[in-house]
């Protein structure tokens, strides 16, 4: 993503902000970035005497301000300062001391905050912002988004995938960064000196989601095929216990049903991110596969689902067998 790029430049110019605040729901992106600074400072100091951690919740703002100033043997030192709840609502640490620090802060110490969430509006964003560089780690929104990312992955890799195996590589493993690095990293050793990296490779090595089997049985339950909805559900109960199944698909039902009420009221697909609580991408693939699934169908489907649960908690019979018979009458 463009935050790891404009860190990337920093560290290549041998320009480090004095001051920095990391943020976003996205932890990987940002260790990854992490990686890339620490390494700026490692070439000045290999053993890492230069580099030093605190948390916000033990160290006073105070002290973390004497830990930025303190002189070091190298010229260069990079301060850490994890777990930062400066931002948040109900905070009670005494921030005076960092506001007096950011007016003219150490030019030989980066000092690096790293935050969940931030509130713009608070007197220390905006000193922070003033005084040197804040940057937002979230993961892609957009499928065009999550494409363009994985297939700069797969390029750092030597590697090639088409657009389309891109597509159903991150349907298939799911919408978590750290995640679809670790399998890439996997395929990479998998694949060899073979540089283009196929579907059968990545079924062949990565674990599909559950998300994903379940979207495929209700694909097939959409085309009323019995064998394709029941081979899909026996491979959603390898992985998963009948009752978790079971709420998954309560809720892509749900989902379901909801983009029809969108549409019927002539809403569209870039409204279902918000009206819905899901991601973009996974509204772009509900809103298609609620166009073969008509709401009538979706109802009664939504109380074959309310008579199962109540059958698997209460009838002590098969499990498996009671969810076939659900899948079955979904394709009637």
């Amino acid at each position: 993503m463009k935050e790891i790029e404009q860190v990337k430049a920093s560290v290549a110019k041998g320009k480090i902000p004095p001051v920095c605040l990391w943020y976003g729901e996205d932890r990987f992106l940002m260790q990854e970035a992490y990686d890339v600074l620490k390494s700026f400072y490692l070439q000045t100091d290999p053993s890492g005497s230069g580099i030093e951690r605190v948390s916000a919740k033990i160290v006073a703002p105070g002290d973390i301000c004497e830990v930025a100033n303190s002189m070091s043997f190298f010229a260069n030192r990079l301060v850490v300062v994890e777990e930062v709840t400066y931002f948040q609502d109900g905070q009670t640490a005494d921030l005076e001391p960092l506001l007096g620090y950011l007016t003219n802060p150490n030019p030989s110490t980066c000092l690096l905050f790293l935050a969940e969430n931030v509130h713009k509006g608070r007197k220390l964003y905006k000193a922070l912002d003033r005084a040197g560089e804040i940057l937002e780690f979230r993961s892609p929104k957009r499928p065009q988004e999550w494409i363009e990312w994985l297939q700069d992955e797969v390029k750092l890799r030597g590697k090639t995938m088409s657009r389309q195996t891109v597509s159903q590589f991150i349907e298939w493993a799911g919408h978590n960064t750290g995640v679809l690095s670790r399998e890439l990293d996997k395929l990479e050793i998998y694949t060899g000196d073979r540089k283009t990296i196929t579907v059968d490779d990545f079924k062949a090595v990565t674990t599909q989601t559950i998300e994903a089997s379940v979207f495929q049985l209700l694909d097939a339950v959409a085309k009323r095929s019995v064998k394709e909805a029941i081979m899909a559900l026996h491979e959603v109960l390898r992985k998963e216990h009948p009752l978790k199944v079971l709420t998954l698909l309560v809720r892509q039902v749900r989902l379901l049903l909801g983009c029809n009420a969108l549409r019927e009221r002539g809403g569209s697909v870039s409204e279902a991110p918000s009206s819905l609580g899901i991601s973009p991408f996974e509204a772009q693939k509900l809103w298609q596969q609620s166009l073969h699934l008509s709401t009538e169908k979706l109802t009664r489907g939504l109380q074959e689902c309310l008579k199962t649960d109540l059958a698997l908690k209460t009838s002590g019979g098969d499990s498996g067998l009671l969810l076939e018979v659900m899948i079955v009458k979904f394709c009637e």
